[in-house]
């Protein structure tokens, strides 16, 4: 099921090596959210080759703006 929003969601990397300070926009069309509640960010096609310091922004970033209703189920 995809999420819905009133826009992408933005993020600046982390990752101290090679992408630090890059800006990023996660269309809300690519993120599916699990029966559990979860957003699953894999069909972003940045998400697999970002750094484990931007995965893990990324996920605790999906994770506040469900608890915080921002992104939610259809």
């Amino acid at each position: 099921m995809a999420v819905i929003g009133a826009s992408p969601v933005t993020f600046i990397s982390e990752d101290a090596t090679t992408n630090h300070g890059k800006q990023y926009q996660i269309p809300l069309s690519l993120l599916t959210i699990g029966s559990t509640g979860t957003i699953d960010p894999s069909a972003w096609p940045e998400f697999a080759g970002l750094a484990a310091t931007d995965q893990t922004l990324v996920t605790n970033l999906l994770a506040s703006l469900v608890s915080q209703s921002l992104l939610t189920a259809p």
